[in-house]
């Protein structure tokens, strides 16, 4: 395809121009990396990161009581001759195998390094995430470069191909697969077009992405398609583009180079490779493959990633290579004596390019692997694109050599007039000004201006990340406690629990172990990933009323939170800590009725229960409640004392448990601190002062509403004016009906105006 490339040519974008196409790649890539994006990968990443950092790269898990233990042990060797075990036990060893360590070391260095005064500066992990997405696309560019196409439609599939994946672009390793496969394809068509070669920079990429990411198989999925498309087109070289047989040898020989260097530059050497073969075809693969990200691309409802972009690329795709196939049809010489003649003497005339079948076919082997599973959507984009740009661009040309045929007998590609050159540089400066001024200016509004969203976690990480609703202040509380032992936790939010801890300085052991984490099969046997969602779940108590169709009792309840309690004094857990969003769970519903476990921490995103049936549990509890334990701040304390003592059967203490929640609303106003004053409403002693300290907060808020909506945290403050006015709607519902409708009404605009904010602060 490359034979149209004229190194001497000069294309509507060449020059200075191109500073507008380039700006236009850039514009493109920095929107590419605007989506929010959860981030419990990327805590899991810095909690690993922090252990290579200290420790080195090992197979020992230092997170959790049921991880994999490290091997292979000596009754696993037993059944090898003894001179064997050493080279076993280097080249093949079992346990914690993390293939991801190099991205894993790279996010705590970047995190640390650039951090001041002991603190990290989480935001280095979003500036990381650009400069890779950004070379991703410059690599893209240059693959529709060198295989022929001109410098606009080259820098339009860069552009796009970031474009189409936006929404799968987050801070953890996976990234790394999405820069290096347009890196990949370009060494491929280096080799193909300009010097066979280059195909042994294979060799290095092989290397740093089987350290980085576990992608890295992709090389040898598509090595295989390369070497087997050319082989076969060996003898169609008139037609096909084909390195021919010198190439082909040379591209085994490269790929047998870089398997090998995979194994012995990695610190797992062999289990890297056997290692992907378990998460991708055993038995429990499928399991695995659960998670929303591993499903097929056009799942409209799973809430992983969006999917409209790449559906826009998968039709352009198809009319595009339908384009191409009936521009085949065209004549592409001039049939006339008279015609050959006057292209004889004037130009050369256009011939069709040859057909690059590897290529067409790696990319279209990529678009099915986004088709069967979405998290490879933005690896489809960067490769697909540069095939569309030259479809496009073939068609186009054989398109005009017709008409110029049928004008003046010349079948040739006419020269773009200086008008047309113009009018492109106009509608592309105009194109990247707007998107750079729209884009910028909504950047602004969400990462850097006050954010409504949370006035305290409002970093550009923390908004991009979701990562103000992690574990933060819960895990400082756990370090300065001195928690230890073991515990049950929501599994993504294991990343973040783990790094928040101050690990053992000798073996990197984290004192308070968790359950299960987000590194799924990296870390844990399959039967841990079930057990996990048994217990979640609520037990064979919800699995019997399910079978029966029927809902939960108390009685079923009450069960449950017995059969939790024996789970976890089974395993020697005394902890649990699960985030607010799952408080009205089946599962924290029935640990509520468990008369043992107590809540000993409480704030807007995390709850925390201890087994008072233990030591550990009775002391922590006690020293709460006498004020001895230490908390992140004081609404945390003051939410967390309430939560225990207004459920006290004392009066007195329920009376000091409303003065700790009303503090806490005052610290904070919130829909959590706001439910704990109505749940004190319930006693009738309280009534009248929970009504009038509701009442003084929408009040004040309704006064100060328009400074307030300036500030950081207005969110959190309107939703809880809405509920305070659905609390007074309802107070005065009989009374007064007329003021209950006008509270009704105030619900309602908060409400509305909530909803506003909340879409216009998040991307």
């Amino acid at each position: 395809m490359a034979e149209n490339l004229n190194p001497h040519k000069k294309y509507a974008f060449s020059g200075w121009p191109m500073i507008i196409l380039w700006a236009g790649i850039f514009v493109f890539s920095f929107h590419a990396c605007t989506h929010m994006v959860a981030a419990g990968d990327t805590w899991v990443a810095l909690a690993c990161g922090r252990h290579f950092s200290n420790h080195g790269v090992d197979t020992v898990e230092p997170f959790s009581a049921n991880s994999h233990k490290p091997g292979p042990t000596e009754d696993e060797l037993a059944k090898y001759p003894e001179w064997l075990h050493g080279a076993i036990k280097y080249w093949h060893p079992t346990g914690w195998i993390n293939q991801n360590w190099g991205t894993h070391y790279l996010f705590f260095w970047l995190a640390r390094t650039f951090g001041s005064e002991g603190n990290y500066n989480y935001d280095a992990l979003i500036y990381w995430k650009f400069i890779v997405t950004l070379i991703g696309a410059i690599a893209t560019y240059y693959i529709a470069r060198v295989i022929g196409v001109c410098p606009l439609l080259s820098a339009i599939g860069a552009c796009f191909a970031p474009f189409v994946g936006r929404t799968f672009i987050d801070v953890r390793p996976a990234v790394f697969s999405n820069i290096l496969t347009p890196i990949l394809i370009l060494v491929f068509v280096l080799a193909t077009y300009k010097d066979i070669r280059y195909i042994w920079l294979v060799v290095p990429v092989t290397v740093f992405w089987c350290n980085v990411h576990g992608g890295y198989l992709y090389v040898f999925m598509v090595g295989v398609l390369f070497v087997g498309m050319h082989f076969i087109t060996i003898p169609f070289g008139r037609r096909f583009v084909t390195i021919g047989k010198r190439g082909v040898v040379h591209t085994i020989a490269a790929g047998f180079a870089a398997f090998i260097a995979m194994i012995i530059f990695n610190p797992f050497h062999l289990t890297n490779l056997t290692h992907t073969f378990v998460i991708t075809i055993s038995e429990n693969a499928k399991s695995w493959r659960t998670v929303n990200e591993w499903h097929r691309a056009f799942e409209w409802k799973n809430p992983v990633g969006e999917e409209t972009a790449f559906l826009v690329m998968y039709i352009i795709a198809w009319v595009v290579l339908v384009l191409w196939l009936l521009a085949g049809f065209f004549k592409t010489s001039p049939t006339s004596r008279r015609a050959r003649q006057i292209e004889k003497a004037d130009s050369a005339p256009y011939q069709r390019s040859k057909i690059d079948l590897p290529l067409i076919t790696i990319a279209a082997f990529t678009v099915y692997m986004a088709l069967r599973s979405r998290r490879f959507i933005p690896i489809a984009a960067s490769v697909a694109c540069p095939v569309m740009a030259v479809f496009l661009q073939e068609t186009i040309c054989i398109i005009a050599a017709r008409i110029q045929a049928g004008r003046n007998q010349k079948h040739s590609v006419p020269a773009m007039s200086k008008i047309f050159q113009r009018a492109l540089w106009v509608i592309a400066t105009v194109t990247v000004l707007f998107f750079g001024c729209f884009w910028g200016a909504k950047f602004k509004r969400v990462y850097l201006d006050p954010w409504p969203v949370d006035g305290k976690y409002d970093s550009l990480f923390m908004r991009m990340t979701a990562s103000y609703l992690k574990p933060t202040d819960v895990g400082r509380f756990i370090r300065e406690n001195k928690l230890s032992g073991k515990m049950f936790n929501y599994w993504t939010e294991g990343g973040a629990i783990a790094f928040a801890q101050e690990p053992d300085p000798e073996t990197g052991k984290t004192p308070l172990q968790l359950f299960m984490d987000g590194r799924a099969q990296a870390a844990y046997d399959h039967r841990t990933f079930l057990l996990w969602n048994h217990i979640k779940s609520g037990g064979p108590v919800v699995q019997n009323a399910r079978m029966a169709r029927r809902k939960l009792t108390n009685a079923d309840y009450r069960k449950m939170g017995k059969w939790i309690d024996q789970e976890m004094k089974k395993r020697d857990v005394w902890v649990i800590l699960m985030p607010a969003n799952e408080l009205n769970s089946t599962f924290v519903k029935g640990l509520g009725k468990s008369l043992n476990w107590a809540t000993v921490y409480a704030d807007t995103y995390q709850r925390m229960w201890v087994d008072t049936d233990t030591q550990k549990g009775k002391k922590l509890l006690t020293d709460v409640l006498a004020q001895k334990a230490s908390f992140p701040n004081e609404f945390a304390r003051n939410l967390t004392l309430a939560a225990i003592l207004l459920r006290a059967v004392d009066p007195q203490a329920a009376q000091v448990g409303y003065q700790h929640a009303a503090k806490a609303f005052r610290i904070r106003p919130s829909q959590l601190s706001l439910f704990e004053l109505v749940y004190a409403a319930g006693r009738k002693e309280l009534k009248k002062t929970v009504f009038a300290d509701i009442k003084s907060y929408l009040d004040n808020f309704t006064n100060n509403k328009d400074d307030l909506s300036a500030k950081d945290d207005y969110e959190r403050r309107l939703l809880a004016a809405a509920r305070s006015g659905e609390y007074l709607a309802s107070h005065f519902r009989r009374t007064k009906p007329e003021l209950s409708k006008k509270y009704a009404q105030l619900v309602k605009k908060y409400t509305s105006e909530r909803v506003t904010i909340s879409t216009r602060s998040r991307w």
